[in-house]
């Protein structure tokens, strides 16, 4: 954020201002808010061209002095997003404490969606002007004037519609980054290290790491990676080592073996790292994808890394050691779908010490209400829920085969039905122009278009719950059962947590070592 000297009585003239009292001093002093959400980079030096808020502050400045005001104080945001709600806006939020704490008269701002496009931002701003009335507020376009009542129900609306359209934009942008993902185009971003825009290799990066993923097929370690990456200059922009956790990350990249790693921003947040083979993106024929750029090492060689670093995985746990050579790695199998019989909690994975030897065992725990009264041996459970698992599988398949037909069916009738709202929304606005046939007023128009984007919002919802029933029911396929012992605990809980709801755990009878009974499912709707 940066402070703006105010106007000068020269300035003001040239451009034919007189808003000011009689001694020449600005009625108000004001803010300036400012912001682009996407400004552009110079090619070589990275730095933002800023045009964007440039012309932003001259509007600004010409509609302060209509006002009678100065800008004392600007608040910039420029190459900044306003419609995620996981962004935090430094200068915006400076700017709703200085108008809540009286150090500026108001603000100006070039348009209603610069400011905010959610609702709850929006709600924020006029909350200030409504705690306090003296305040002034004004847009250079859009005709919002925030001191008045029907100006902040104009702001608002304003804001709510430009988060509307960055939705739609942000939807768009999804749909085009899964369709060139699954055409094998790469990802616009941050290059790969060892290749380049291309999708060409480039030297000496590339054959390091060719070489880090085949020293670790053959039984080598991330650590020895890190060591042979240091040994041939590779380190940080510190001069340090790479880290383990940046290593584990490039070896176990799908693209190592060309093939196409896809997850959308919005599954990625808040999570862990994800682990490269759950990110592989598969087509329709149940094949991986592979992308328009130059492998380093075939399939082959690529899972034999990937089932190394897994197995020191599972030798770490099942020595009882925590933590793990794979980020996002689940350690217990059963973990968040157990609940204690007795008192609804969920139980936790611990382990105790029997004979030397560390066994892992789940138990309701003492904390978070739990009663404490009900232990189970990790492996028996275990083996006793993959069991039910398996049948679950064979009778599912069982039954004639879900292919997800019947809910692609309800998905394009869904489909058909959005592109024929989107022509009567069309038709609408064109009937309230001057001159259509059977002219409707704004006000119809306005109303007949909510109940055609409501409609519009509970089929765009239905298209997503069916199009995700649908991939599960085509991810049942006969490689389940005979890849199964093969699967990680990561893959193994994604497949039981397909099928069941939640396990709950009953106090076993005294004498039995593991009574099935004790053992409750709630199954999902598909497995029942």
């Amino acid at each position: 954020m940066t402070e703006t000297p105010s106007l000068t009585s020269t300035d003001t003239g040239s451009l034919g201002f007189s808003e000011h009292d009689a001694e020449g001093e600005a009625m108000y002093q004001l803010g300036a808010y400012l912001r682009i959400s996407d400004d552009d980079r110079d090619p070589i030096t990275g730095e933002l061209s800023r045009e964007g808020v440039t012309r932003q502050l001259k509007d600004c400045r010409v509609v302060a002095a209509e006002m009678g005001g100065d800008i004392v104080k600007v608040y910039d945001d420029n190459d900044v997003s306003a419609s995620d709600p996981f962004v935090v806006r430094k200068d915006f939020e400076a700017l709703v404490k200085d108008l809540d704490a009286g150090v500026i008269d108001g603000f100006v701002f070039y348009h209603s969606d610069r400011v905010a496009r959610l609702a709850y931002d929006a709600a924020r701003i006029c909350q200030c002007y409504e705690r306090k009335p003296k305040l002034v507020g004004r847009a250079a376009h859009g005709g919002t004037d925030l001191s008045t009542d029907n100006g902040r129900a104009m702001f608002v609306m304003q804001a709510v519609m430009g988060g509307v359209e960055a939705s739609s934009i942000r939807r768009r942008k999804t749909n085009a980054n899964r369709h060139n993902a699954l055409s094998g185009k790469d990802h616009i971003g941050r290059l790969a290290w060892g290749w380049d825009e291309e999708g060409n290799l480039v030297q000496p990066y590339a054959d390091l790491r060719k070489k880090a993923v085949t020293l670790v097929a053959k039984g080598g370690s991330i650590s020895d990676v890190v060591r042979m990456w240091a040994e041939n200059g590779i380190t940080t922009e510190s001069g340090q080592p790479v880290l383990y956790k940046t290593a584990m990350l490039r070896v176990a990249h799908p693209r190592n073996a060309g093939f196409r790693a896809y997850l959308p921003a919005q599954e990625r947040r808040g999570k862990a790292t994800p682990w490269g083979p759950d990110i592989i993106l598969y087509g329709d024929d149940g094949k991986p994808v592979t992308g328009k750029w130059t492998p380093l090492v075939d399939p082959e060689t690529y899972w034999a890394a990937i089932h190394r670093l897994e197995k020191v995985r599972e030798e770490s746990k099942n020595a009882g050691r925590t933590g793990g050579t794979r980020p996002g790695h689940r350690t217990h199998l059963l973990s968040g779908l157990l609940r204690c019989g007795d008192c609804g909690t969920r139980m936790v994975a611990s382990a105790r010490t029997i004979k030397g030897k560390k066994v892992p065992f789940y138990r309701c725990p003492t904390t978070n209400n739990g009663c404490g009264g009900i232990t189970r041996s990790a492996a028996a459970l275990e083996d006793h829920i993959e069991s039910l698992c398996l049948a679950a599988i064979r009778k599912i398949m069982g039954r004639a085969k879900p292919s997800g037909a019947k809910e692609q069916e309800e998905i394009d009738q869904a489909e058909n039905r959005l592109r024929e709202i989107a022509t009567e929304i069309k038709e609408v606005m064109d009937r309230r122009k001057p001159g259509a046939n059977k002219r409707i007023s704004a006000t119809s128009a306005m109303d007949m278009i909510s109940e055609l984007e409501e409609e519009r919002g509970m089929l765009n919802y239905r298209i997503r719950e069916l199009s995700a029933k649908a991939d599960e029911l085509r991810g049942n396929t006969p490689d389940l059962l005979k890849d199964w012992k093969k699967f990680t605990t990561d893959r193994k809980r994604h497949e039981i947590g397909k099928l069941m709801k939640a396990i709950v755990v009953e106090k076993a009878p005294r004498g039995r070592h593991f009574d099935p009974a004790s053992v409750d499912v709630a199954w999902q709707e598909q497995a029942s």
